[in-house]
Formats: structure tokens, C-alpha cells, sequence
């Protein structure tokens, strides 16, 4: 007979009742080998074999021996599946906010214990990467502190520390390198997790993802912490990291997805896939950043690429994937094996429906590239004869894209009048140098009649597109840990340029950016229709009819207070407004996004939203799964905040 209102409450009793039990000796602890199963590598449902890591799970016949094992500590439900069934029920009993370690009922320290050993020693307690640096803290250490203060920019770094994020604006700031920090800043754990799993099996995922869920604790999923938006850290967390999981392997003919394709781990990153792609004459869509991870918040995201414009987004490569449900249980997602997560995790999933472990990652015939670099400035022309020049490189985006080119550049203006045009750089793949001018010529020819001089003129080409990527993205060019500035960012749809007056309108929406002195920078990609690939998924709508991507971003003074942060945010998003009403129905980049986007739901997810609410709903009944701006995330508020300066700092509580 199924129980009632109590059993839902185990977990928290047990707490409770361990409160004070903090002496008990690690003697009285049970060995924590039980806790996992080594099942076939070959039983996964996709019909590819899992990873060694992915073979050890927590079963339920590895769960019975635990609970037998632990018997004497406390009750085995602090491990237990989810049951849907009980959801409503659990919500009920954990209707107020996410535990917090300031709450009485927080796990004891003998919980903690045996979580950690269950989990193989796996668990990190957190500390700030920054906290070296502050003498309050008990790890300060000034040597240790330069290390860090030299790194902090470095996103290879932050990738490697389990608290690190790359963007930690929308953490909240609370502890980061003084050189970094406003006057007189302070360290605390803030808006980062209180613990860490390590993990380096599939087993210490379920584990982790069953104890949040029993307990009540706030969840996060940090991979390599690139997101914009803070969605891979939450104040007072427990958090599951993923960036050690990186085996690979290729899988040449061996799979049956009628084309090359590897078999990645959630924590490789770009730049470990594309080497290992062009040392198989093959290359992938990833993104620009060498420390994304490809089968984490880059596909779950839809995922830009220089590559997007010939073979389709990060999304649409994935084949199958292997992933930890909010119910703890391990399953296998591609088209015959829960279609619904098939459709929903490729594009719309960061930290929402579950926590990927890998997935089949389509490759393609490695092509010759051919790179062009330039810029072009007002120089002696008249400001609007400047314009025009924009005018006319606008008006070649539908030719490019059409190529397979991808174009990335930027425009900046010192005053209103005086501008300056990059592209740096336009990506051509499988295309000569003599074709890559054929289809700039009728540009160059242009701003030659409008007086304006096209410097920097740089023609290269390349064997493949990795040694394009490492040629035109050296490490350095790879940056974070800055706080003081934020993005906005639109999608213009390809309907714009097939309409004179709405280009128009597209093009003076840009230049008044420009001029009131932000940095426009656009990505002129369109995925194609690629009918090698399944692109029925969750990717925004917008994507596949438009034709650029557009940022800018706003730039906070060095000692901005939350409050100057919020209303320089508010200014951002009235700022927008202009592009967003030369784009109406259109939206935004899931990865690339402004924290603040008004009606997130349709602006991320357009129509596919209602459907992908319900599958939240099915999948994750208890909302274990947050993240801002996630679908679901409405449901849920983080207490203290700043409107316009949303942060992690607070406790997580339902609406």
C-alpha cells in the first residue's frame, strides 16, 4: 500500500533527528559499495554502448542493498526514486522555499558524511575560487590569490573550479579577486552552491539528483559555467558537476545514424571535439568558445555555430543522448526512446528536463575554408555616405548566408558621426578565395563610389575549418570573470530583406545603437534545412526564419552599486525596444540572452512553449530543475532581488 503524507517527510526527519548527531564515528558509517551497479556497457537502448562511466548506476537493486547498508544511519529514502504519482503530494508537504543552510532543517553533517560516502568521496564542500583573496576566510593565502587574480580571465580556469563561473554578474559578484571587485567588496558564498558532486559516474548523478529532491535543496547543474545568465550555480545549492565526464569516442560505421558521428561525454569541450573530428578528416558544429561544452548548455541551447550556416545548429546534430531524469532514473532520449525529450532537450533543455551524460554527435567531411577579414571606416566620407556603405553590406546577408558563409562583425561609433566597421571575420566553407570576393564584389564596389577605403583587406585559407578556429580564436581572444557589462540581443528575420521599407526600419534601428554609442555586433547566419539531420526539435522558431543575430551590451562603471546595475539594465531593455519592434513574433538566443527579456517565454521558446511547459510538468512534478529563464522557471522566485539585477543570491521559493 502506497504511503501517505509521512513518507514524503522521511528525509527531513531524519535530518532532523541527526541534527545533533554530528559525533556519531565514521565507524558506525556502512561501506558505500552497494550504492552502485555496474550493468553492460551494450544495454544501452540506443544501440550505441555506454560509456564505462555510464555503465555504474544506481539501480533499484543497487538501491535495496544500499538501503539495507544504511539501515542503522537513517532512512534509505533520502536515496529513493522519484514517483510522479507522489508529486502532488510532496509539493504539498515542501510547499515553502528550497532548503537553505541556514535552515534548521538543512542536512546534518553526518548526512553530508554519508552522502559523501555513498557517493565514492565525490563531495565537495564549496568554497569561492576568489576566497584565497580575503583575509576572513580561512583559506587566504596571498601567493595562492595571485595565481588566481592572474587567471581570472582565463575561462579554461574558472572551467576547472567547481564554484567558477564565467559571467558572475548575474551571480550577484559576491566574491571575486579584489582587482576585480568594487572598492571595499567582501567575499561570501553568495549566489554559489553550498556543496559539490564531482561526479565521475552516472550513479553519483542519480545519487545526487535523489537526495536534492528528498531533501528539498535547491539543484544546479554547472558544466563549464559559460552560461550568460548564472543558469550553472544557485545560492546555497547543491550542484552537480559534469566537466570530468569527457571520454569520446568516434564511431565511424558502427552506428545507425547513415553518417560519421562521435559518442561525446557531457564535459568535452569544442575544442577537445574539433581536434579530434580534424584528426579523422571531419569537422563539427561547435561554438566559438574553446571551453563550451559541446553536449552541454550548447546544444540544450539550440547552439550557434560558424559552421550553422552549412550544415544546421548545434541542435540539430545531435542523434541520441543519455540522460538522469528529475526522478533520478537513467534513460536513453533519441527518436524511438522518448521522442518527447528528443524534441524538448535539442534547443530548449539547459537544466530543465534532465542532466545529460552524453550524446551521438553528428560529423561532416572536413571542407577547405576560406577566411576574410576587414574593416572599413568613415575615413573622409560624409557620415551618411558611411551609412550607405552599411546599407549596402546589409543588403548582401541573404547571399551569404544562401553560400553556406558565416559573417561575423561588429560596428562602433566614438561620436555620432565618426564609425568604424569589422569583419572579423567571414567564415566560407567548402568556397575559394576567388569566390568568396566573386560574391563581395558588388560590396566593395559600393563603398569605392562613396568614397569610403576598405583596409585590412585579408583573404586566408585553410585546410579545414579547426585550423580556421585556431587561427582566428587563439586562447587569448577567450576571455571571462568580467562583471561590468551585460548583453542584449535580438534575431532579425529573413522577411526584413525581402521588404525595403522593414530593412529600412532593421538598418536605422542599428544604426541609432551605434551611435548612441554601443557596439552592435551581428552574426549573419541561417541554418539550412539539412535533410541528413532530424531538425524537428525545440530550437526557437525564430532561428530558422531568420537571417542575423544581433548584440549589444551595456557597460557598468567599476564601482556601480546593485541599485546603478538595475536601472543601467532597465535602460537596456527600453533600449532594445526599437529592435524588437522591427522584429515583431521573432525572439532571441536561449544561450546569448538579456536576463531581463521581456516575455521570455515567447522571446526563447515562441510556440513550442505551451508543449514544452506540459513535458516539463510530466518530467519534473517537483521542480527540482531550475534555472532563469528555464522553461518552468515561472513558477518559481528567488527572494531579495533588485528588479532589472536578478541574481542567484537568495533562497529559491514557488510563486
Amino acid at each position: 500500500m502506497r504511503c501517505q503524507g509521512l513518507c514524503v517527510t522521511l528525509p527531513l526527519l531524519a535530518a532532523a533527528h541527526l541534527a545533533h548527531a554530528d559525533d556519531v564515528p565514521n565507524t558506525a558509517i556502512p561501506d558505500a559499495a552497494p550504492a552502485v551497479e555496474q550493468v553492460e556497457t551494450n544495454s544501452s537502448a540506443s544501440g550505441i554502448d555506454y560509456f564505462g562511466f555510464e555503465a555504474i548506476q544506481l539501480t533499484d537493486t543497487a538501491f535495496l542493498n544500499l538501503s539495507t547498508a544504511i539501515q542503522n544511519i537513517t532512512d534509505a529514502d533520502i536515496f529513493s526514486f522519484g514517483d510522479a504519482d507522489d508529486a502532488v503530494l510532496r509539493r504539498r508537504t515542501f510547499s515553502s522555499c528550497k532548503l537553505h543552510p541556514s535552515d534548521r532543517l538543512w542536512p546534518s553533517k553526518m548526512i553530508w558524511k554519508l552522502f559523501n560516502l555513498v557517493l565514492g568521496g565525490r563531495l565537495i564542500e564549496a568554497v569561492p575560487l576568489a576566497a584565497v583573496c580575503y583575509p576572513d576566510w580561512p583559506q587566504y593565502d596571498e601567493a595562492r590569490c595571485a595565481v588566481v587574480t592572474a587567471r581570472w580571465n582565463d575561462p579554461a580556469y574558472l572551467a576547472a573550479d567547481p564554484t567558477a563561473i564565467d559571467w558572475p554578474i548575474n551571480e550577484g559578484v559576491t566574491c571575486i579577486p579584489p582587482a576585480f571587485a568594487r572598492p571595499n567588496s567582501t567575499c561570501t558564498g553568495g549566489g554559489m552552491p553550498a556543496y559539490v558532486v564531482n561526479v565521475t559516474n552516472v550513479a553519483q548523478i542519480q545519487l545526487a539528483v535523489n537526495f536534492a529532491r528528498n531533501f528539498n535543496l535547491r539543484l544546479n547543474v554547472k558544466n563549464s559555467g559559460h552560461d550568460f545568465n548564472a543558469k550553472s550555480t544557485g545560492g546555497g545549492s547543491l550542484s552537480i558537476w559534469t566537466h570530468y565526464l569527457r571520454d569520446l569516442e568516434y564511431l565511424g560505421d558502427r552506428n545507425k545514424y547513415g553518417g560519421p558521428a562521435f559518442k561525446i561525454g557531457s564535459g568535452v569541450s569544442t575544442e577537445q571535439l574539433f581536434k579530434a573530428a580534424d584528426a579523422r578528416g571531419l569537422q563539427v558544429v561547435g561554438g566559438l568558445a574553446r571551453t563550451v561544452g559541446i553536449a552541454g548548455g550548447f546544444f540544450l541551447g539550440g547552439g550557434n555555430s560558424p559552421l550553422m550556416p552549412k550544415y544546421g545548429m548545434g541542435a540539430d546534430q545531435v542523434l541520441a543522448m543519455e540522460v538522469v531524469l528529475p526522478s533520478g532514473r537513467f534513460v536513453t532520449v533519441d527518436e524511438t526512446s522518448n521522442p518527447d525529450l528528443f524534441f524538448a532537450l535539442r534547443g530548449a533543455g539547459p537544466s530543465t528536463y534532465g542532466i545529460v551524460t552524453s550524446v551521438v554527435y553528428r560529423a561532416w567531411p572536413k571542407t577547405p575554408i576560406t577566411r576574410l577579414t576587414y574593416t572599413f571606416a568613415r575615413g573622409n566620407a560624409t557620415a551618411d555616405n558611411f551609412w550607405k556603405g552599411m546599407d549596402a553590406f546589409h543588403a548582401l546577408a541573404p547571399a551569404w548566408t544562401e553560400a553556406g558563409i558565416f559573417s561575423y562583425w561588429s560596428v562602433a561609433c566614438t561620436n555620432t558621426i565618426d564609425c568604424t566597421l569589422s569583419m572579423a571575420p567571414q567564415i566560407a566553407p567548402d568556397m575559394s578565395i576567388d569566390e568568396v570576393q566573386a560574391i563581395n564584389a558588388p560590396l566593395f564596389r559600393k563603398l569605392h563610389c562613396l568614397g569610403i577605403v576598405v583596409d585590412n583587406l585579408n583573404y586566408t585559407t585553410f585546410d579545414g575549418y579547426f585550423a580556421a578556429y585556431k587561427d582566428t580564436w587563439p586562447p587569448e581572444t577567450n576571455t571571462a570573470g568580467y562583471w561590468f557589462f551585460h548583453t542584449t540581443s535580438r534575431i532579425f528575420p529573413e522577411s526584413n530583406w525581402k521588404d525595403p521599407v522593414k530593412l529600412a526600419a532593421q538598418n536605422s534601428a542599428l544604426r541609432a545603437t551605434a551611435e548612441a554609442g554601443g557596439m552592435v555586433t551581428i552574426y549573419y547566419v541561417k541554418p539550412p534545412t539539412n535533410p541528413a539531420l532530424n531538425q524537428n526539435n525545440a530550437v526557437l522558431p525564430a532561428w530558422r526564419k531568420g537571417l542575423a543575430f544581433a548584440m549589444s551590451n551595456v557597460v557598468y562603471g567599476p564601482d556601480f552599486t546593485g541599485e546603478q546595475i538595475a536601472e543601467a539594465n532597465k535602460l537596456a531593455v527600453e533600449a532594445l525596444q526599437p529592435w524588437r519592434d522591427v522584429s515583431p513574433g521573432s525572439g532571441t538566443y536561449l544561450n546569448e540572452c538579456d536576463i531581463n527579456e521581456p516575455d521570455f517565454q515567447q522571446a526563447l521558446y515562441g510556440e513550442n512553449y505551451a508543449y514544452l511547459y506540459r513535458l516539463k510538468k510530466t518530467y519534473d512534478p517537483w521542480g527540482l530543475l531550475y534555472a532563469a529563464q528555464a522553461v518552468g522557471s515561472e513558477d518559481w522566485y528567488i527572494t531579495d532581488q533588485i528588479p532589472y539585477y536578478p541574481t542567484q543570491n537568495g533562497r529559491l521559493c514557488p510563486v
